[in-house]
């Protein structure tokens, strides 16, 4: 009894046997029995792009086209009011390089007053903050006020552009 099925002969099954399995994708739609395969080219550009945490460096994990640091309604907003340019920079610093976040703005106030806002995920905010807080109190008196945002609501927006006004000398 021969077979007319061309994978039971002795040349497919050899050919089978070469092809990689593992840069092989397979697809099966509903409703047909033919898989449809994909090229190891495809598989090989879809991996190139990666899924890891920082695979697209270039977008921020939150889009907004209002605010160029990104929106303000689900992302943490992070607030160190400080008594002085020094502490301020010092908060600045240690809360950036405590966790992952974006320096949003500086803001001078007036009276020798400094504002630092940071912006990213709850959690990161929360670490930063705390750690700005820390550092800004290791230099002095300078801390006025350390507060966090889960998720500001969306009219917020307008009252957090930065001013532009320079600290006069």
């Amino acid at each position: 009894m021969t077979s007319s099925n061309p994978l039971n002969s002795s040349k497919a099954k050899q050919k089978i046997k070469n092809i990689d399995a593992s840069k092989q994708i397979v697809d099966v739609e509903t409703g047909s029995t033919k898989p449809k395969e994909v090229s190891s080219q495809t598989k090989s550009a879809k991996n190139s792009t990666g899924s890891g945490r920082n695979s697209n460096t270039n977008n921020p994990p939150y889009n907004n086209s209002s605010s160029k640091y990104g929106p303000i309604s689900g992302i943490a907003l992070g607030m160190i009011e400080t008594r002085g340019m020094v502490p301020a920079i010092e908060a600045a610093d240690a809360m950036t390089k405590a966790a992952e976040v974006n320096l949003v703005a500086r803001e001078y106030i007036g009276g020798g007053y400094v504002s630092v806002l940071v912006r990213g995920e709850t959690g990161a905010v929360n670490a930063s903050v705390r750690a700005g807080a820390d550092a800004c109190e290791r230099v002095g008196d300078g801390l006025v006020a350390a507060h966090i945002i889960a998720r500001p609501h969306v009219e917020v927006e307008p009252i957090l552009q930065v001013s532009g006004a320079t600290r006069r000398l």
